[in-house]
């Protein structure tokens, strides 16, 4: 069986990852060095997310009881955090980014899926804060980032900007994430810890990265599949009915044109199609392509310009029905033309 893409290899493949040349801890994971418990896990650990072992876990096993002490507090400052999913997402990336933490950086580029972010988001944390395309909170909370990182304290003009955006414990969360994580680059360079070979593209959870759907959540043949049995059945109803809408486009190489059935909202003067199969599909690149295109919606047709697909981090701004969908896929969003 072909190994899956493994999407975390540009970034991977950065020159600047700190850390020791090799591992310097002999027969880590051995069941006799490993905290029983902490061992269990582990294993349980590699087998959901495809790597068959757990490496953090592991080299805290080594210290007796260590994980366990620790997952309780690693718990509420990740997924318990009262920052946002995004922004807990994005301080986290940026702070294995600025310590040259590569087995962080490696298992975040997969678990950003969870918080809505892309890869060309991803990727855009490692030019940081002055990148095109963040919000003005995502400017600042990564500028604070790279303040902790740098200064060990945020400095006081991003302090008072970001203020206006968090509230104070969102703050303490922020500075205590930005430590955590920190906390363990040290110990993970200190002993030349590298990510596990096949993790996330192994296991239940190598759907999270499907770079040929471009982040879609179901089976790339499926697609296939719905494009000869399901989609003429459903075109039937398609624009006649809730929540069925029909999109015209034309090919981009064949200039033909085609109908494509799709599950549409409308919000105001916007088109909202959540992509299930990710943004590589077809019909999205070549109504991209052309700047536009046509959707019917109980019966009554309307030209849509400016298509352009968004993840979590560009939503921020936009009606919360897609920031809704781009908690679990990436969304088309164009605007629709007075008739």
């Amino acid at each position: 069986m072909t190994l899956e893409i493994d999407v975390a290899a540009p970034t991977d493949a950065a020159p600047h990852w700190r850390g020791a040349a090799g591992e310097r801890l002999p027969g880590l994971g051995r069941f006799r060095k490993t905290n029983t418990l902490t061992w269990l896990i582990a294993r349980a650990g590699g087998l959901i997310g495809g790597g068959r072992r757990v490496k953090l876990l592991e080299i805290m096993g080594s210290s007796g009881a260590l994980a366990l002490a620790y997952a309780p507090f690693g718990l509420r400052i990740v997924v318990g955090s009262k920052l946002s999913r995004v922004d807990c997402e994005l301080a986290t990336l940026r702070t294995a980014w600025n310590v040259g933490a590569r087995y962080e950086w490696h298992h975040h580029v997969y678990a950003a899926r969870f918080s809505g972010l892309s890869l060309p988001t991803v990727e855009r944390v490692t030019a940081g804060p002055e990148a095109d395309g963040w919000s003005e909170q995502q400017r600042l909370l990564l500028r604070a980032v790279d303040d902790l990182h740098a200064e060990r304290v945020i400095a006081e003009p991003t302090f008072q900007a970001l203020a206006q955006h968090l509230s104070h414990a969102q703050l303490v969360d922020l500075c205590m994430l930005v430590g955590h994580y920190e906390m363990l680059a040290m110990t993970l360079n200190t002993f030349g810890i590298e990510p596990e070979p096949e993790t996330w593209r192994r296991g239940p959870l190598r759907w999270v990265r499907d770079e040929l759907s471009g982040d879609g959540i179901t089976p790339a043949r499926l697609a296939g599949f719905n494009r000869r049995v399901t989609n003429p059945i459903t075109r039937t109803c398609a624009g006649k009915v809730r929540p069925y809408s029909v999109i015209h486009h034309e090919g981009r190489k064949s200039g033909k044109p085609f109908v494509t059935p799709v599950v549409a909202h409308y919000d105001r003067e916007l088109l909202i199609v959540p992509l299930l199969y990710g943004s590589k599909s077809d019909w999205v690149r070549n109504v991209i392509a052309a700047g536009g295109g046509q959707a019917t919606y109980r019966h009554r047709t309307r030209t849509f310009t400016g298509p352009r697909v968004v993840d979590a981090a560009d939503a921020v701004d936009l009606p919360d029905r897609v920031r809704r969908y781009t908690r679990l896929v990436p969304v088309l969003i164009a605007d629709l033309i007075q008739d």
